[in-house]
């Protein structure tokens, strides 16, 4: 089920309950909703990392989702720096309805071309993208 931009209207503990690939399309309709473009959901098994293949503002992402329960940690900002390089992709994210471990943070902060998406900025960019749904209605 594909979710649209209007699906960006989970509240926070809709998304903690949903699986991992309904995580995935709620992201999607996030990232549209707040002018992303998606080109492909990559398959669920050896995606060499990212989840989804965005384009925004003339540049491509590789994006990894992570719904979880505790911290996400370093292993899925390296998983998604590898997936950016393999998809041949600008910059990269990783997207969780969680936090950051203070390590990933790091290494994310080291290397500029990765974007973290935590709870806060995840919820955020939901209510953005409702607030330019309800907008572009009027």
């Amino acid at each position: 089920m594909k979710l649209t931009p209007k699906d960006a209207d989970r509240t926070m503990e809709q998304v903690d309950a949903m699986t991992g690939a309904q995580f995935e399309q709620f992201v999607a309709a996030v990232l549209e909703g707040n002018g992303y473009e998606i080109r492909q959901f990559t398959k669920a098994t050896g995606d060499y990392g990212a989840d989804i293949i965005a384009y925004r503002n003339e540049e491509l992402f590789a994006i990894q989702c992570k719904r979880y329960a505790k911290p996400v940690g370093v292993k899925a900002v390296q998983e998604a720096i590898a997936a950016m390089k393999h998809y041949q992709c600008d910059r990269c994210l990783v997207v969780t309805n969680s936090r950051f471990t203070k390590q990933a943070m790091i290494l994310a902060n080291d290397n500029e071309v990765v974007g973290l998406w935590d709870r806060q900025f995840l919820t955020y960019m939901r209510d953005r993208a409702e607030k330019v749904r309800k907008n572009e209605k009027n």
